[in-house]
């Protein structure tokens, strides 16, 4: 089994997450988008859309990072991360979706603004951050009212909807996105510190250094 990935990506770290609490064997390929790697004609065979993460298992070549975390967990009997009672799972694919359609594309556009377009070279557009930031609000608002009376996304333990809600939020502060007013988020996410499967994935250093920067450029408006 390959994992394709690219170092600190938030996508990446939820299905390395899974990868991690399963103790599955995977060989860990990076994929350099530097040398435009994720374009060659071998890579977009496994990707079409030529981004990460990407798994091949055999003959089965797997794109979107909610999908094939699903998978892992359903191949390697993880029934904690992704229970088989309809009515659990349907929960946890909810907040996957979820995820992907409202809260992750808030937060990601302002990550992408403040960090990683600054990060390649651009020129951060600091209203379109703003407007997302808007979007992103509301969205904190519900999960930090959901998360009131239970310690995990679907319940009691952890399961793939945390890893899905959580891959972004660790850049929160460097993108000036401010939690402070959501304890029991922050709350989750301290939960989440505590897991060495998470812990095991954090950004590496040299990347989280090179954000730290990046930040830094956006926040005095991309000199």
């Amino acid at each position: 089994m390959k994992l394709y990935i690219v170092p600190g990506s938030p996508n990446c770290r939820k299905v390395q997450a899974v990868v991690h609490e399963l103790s599955v064997p995977v060989e860990t390929i990076l994929v350099d988008f530097a040398t435009g790697a994720h374009k060659s004609q071998d890579y977009l065979a496994i990707n079409p859309n030529g981004l990460v993460p990407s798994l091949v298992d055999g003959d089965l070549r797997l794109w979107e990072s909610n999908a094939i975390m699903q998978y892992l967990a359903d191949a390697h009997g993880a029934t904690s991360l992704f229970p088989r009672d309809p009515r659990r799972r349907i929960d946890v694919v909810r907040w996957q979706c979820w995820e992907l359609s409202h809260f992750g594309r808030a937060l990601g556009a302002v990550l992408f603004e403040r960090l990683f377009k600054p990060l390649m070279g651009g020129q951060p557009d600091e209203a379109v951050a703003q407007r997302a930031l808007e979007q992103f609000q509301p969205y904190a608002a519900l999960l930090e009212a959901h998360l009131k009376a239970r310690a995990f996304v679907a319940g009691d333990a952890v399961t793939l909807a945390d890893y899905s809600l959580g891959c972004q939020l660790p850049m929160a502060a460097l993108g000036r996105v401010d939690l402070a007013p959501f304890p029991n988020l922050r709350a989750w996410l301290a939960r989440l510190d505590e897991r060495e499967a998470w812990r095991a994935t954090a950004m590496p250093t040299a990347m989280a250094q090179a954000l730290e920067q990046a930040a830094h450029r956006s926040e005095r408006g991309g000199a």
